[in-house]
């Protein structure tokens, strides 16, 4: 039994604090009935904060009761502020909307008093003392009778007090005094439902729309008005366009909420899946709603039959037609284009023939085009490999392969020559870099497997104009950006040979011009 009690209280604070379980909030003595007095009002109302009054019969006041026989009137001035409050038998809870009708009024004078106009606030507060935050505003109105209102109450934060105060309104900047006569107000802060919306949309040009309204709150069972004629929660068969609906609680209070039907265009997308390699028959197209009411029919290529499947594979690069529909008949054409890599193929295949008599030093560099990077090259049906590169070789036929990230292939042959001459170093006594095709470059003639190799090329005062490591490379005569004139240069070359014997060989070299 303990424990029930203990289950009971935890399911009691836990209703309290969900907004979706807040109940109607009752006021006391809704018609502020109570003798007629200057400077108060009867209980359980307050006064907040200077000195409201219970009326009629004071300064000027004669206008009749709405309901009852009394009613309170309160002003607005400079550095003065009157109204009445109320505590409250449960809190106005977070997030919770509630409905308060009353009726007000506008008195042209009060006492001695010129006004404005009539303007009245409703505030939450948790204190007796202090206005609050602003919950509602009447805004400004004139009417010298009696005329009724309903305020939705929407509060951020849970508050135990709620208040009644005149304002002074934007309309009245610069004036001094505004008023409000309120009576009659309803017996409690009824929880209105909060209202939203599942819509779905229409296809374009159709009424193929739906609105299923979602209340919450208040008290049901709730009863449904469209704008356009049903009395249910859903409706369908809808255009484009905005539809209104008043969704009434079962305590009486009424929200009016818009919903808005958007039209669309079906879209699908075709997602391209390319074949691995050049011309296969392994890529795929799938299609891939981008809106629209599931679920989705397909028609694909030749095939004029709608399916369910949107996946199409096992095809070659090309143009394909597709087609969809929607649940609601909402249709679309159009066409796919599934690309396809670039055919794999040999770039340049640089190749060193055997320099000379006694050597090995043939030279394969390979690279490729196309396919998908990256690439991976074998020689002579060996094992595949990332670098290109390939040194020592002797003199032969040579089988090359290359393939892709996707293992397409491709194969090339090659061959290597050796020229039967002494394995030597040449340096030539002159060059004429004039761009005339001939004799451009300055550059040693390396007929042997070299190792360790530079060549350093001095002016006469001794400035290192050009070197290179590299035994294929050459110079064009030009230092810091500019061409060296006619002149004899010094060149220093050193290298070891391909008996493992270190050289070093030194000459001039005309530059002519």
């Amino acid at each position: 039994m303990q424990f029930l009690k203990a289950l009971g209280a935890i399911l009691t604070v836990a209703l309290l604090n969900n907004p979706s379980f807040a109940q109607d909030i009752s006021l006391g003595n809704p018609s502020i009935e109570g003798p007629p007095k200057a400077g108060n009002v009867p209980a359980p109302w307050y006064r907040a904060f200077q000195s409201p009054d219970t009326q009629p019969g004071y300064y000027g006041i004669t206008l009749p009761a709405s309901d009852g026989k009394t009613y309170a009137g309160f002003i607005f001035g400079n550095r003065w502020q009157e109204g009445i409050g109320q505590q409250l038998p449960s809190p106005l809870r977070a997030g919770s909307t509630y409905q308060l009708s009353f009726d007000l009024a506008f008195p042209v004078r009060y006492d001695t008093l010129t006004l404005c106009t009539g303007a009245m606030a409703i505030y939450g507060s948790n204190s007796a003392t202090e206005p609050g935050d602003l919950l509602w505003q009447s805004g400004s109105f004139i009417h010298t009778q009696w005329q009724r209102y309903t305020a939705n109450l929407r509060p951020a934060k849970d508050y135990n007090y709620i208040q009644l105060l005149a304002y002074l309104p934007p309309s009245c900047a610069g004036k001094s005094y505004t008023a409000a006569l309120v009576d009659n107000l309803s017996q409690a802060l009824a929880q209105a439902p909060d209202v939203s919306f599942d819509i779905q949309p229409t296809c374009k040009g159709k009424s193929t729309g739906g609105i299923t309204v979602i209340a919450k709150g208040g008290k049901p069972p709730y009863a449904y008005e469209w704008q356009h004629g049903p009395r249910t929660a859903t409706v369908s068969g809808l255009a484009e366009g905005e539809y209104s609906v008043t969704v009434t609680s079962a305590n009486g209070t009424r929200v009016t909420a818009v919903a808005n039907v958007a039209a669309y265009t079906l879209d699908v997308k075709a997602v391209p899946r390319m074949p691995l390699c050049y011309g296969d028959a392994n890529g795929a197209l799938t299609l891939r709603p981008q809106n629209g009411i599931a679920p989705f029919a397909f028609s694909f290529g030749t095939d004029a039959a709608f399916k369910t499947d949107s996946v199409y594979s096992g095809l070659t690069a090309g143009a394909y037609c597709y087609a969809a529909r929607d649940a609601v008949g909402c249709a679309m054409s159009a066409t796919a284009i599934l690309p396809q890599p670039e055919p794999l193929r040999f770039g340049r295949v640089k190749i060193h023939h055997v320099s000379c008599t006694d050597v090995m030093d043939g030279k394969i560099v390979l690279g490729g085009n196309g396919g998908t990077l990256p690439y991976s090259y074998s020689v002579q049906n060996g094992p595949w490999q990332t670098d290109s590169v390939w040194n020592g070789l002797d003199a032969g036929a040579y089988h090359l392969r290359i393939k892709d990230k996707n293992n397409c292939e491709t194969a090339a042959d090659s061959s290597l020559i050796r020229y039967i001459r002494e394995c030597a170093v040449f340096v030539p006594t002159a060059f004429s870099p004039n761009l005339d095709g001939r004799n451009d470059l300055f550059r040693a003639k390396v007929h042997d497997a070299v190792t360790d190799f530079r060549l350093a090329v001095y002016s006469r005062w001794g400035e290192l104009v050009f070197e290179t490591r590299d035994p294929e490379g050459a110079w064009d005569g030009a230092w810091r950006g500019k061409n060296m004139p006619a002149q004899v240069l010094v060149w220093v070359l050193t290298y070891t040979d391909s008996r493992r014997q270190a050289r070093k060989q030194t000459g001039t070299v005309t530059l002519v011009r």
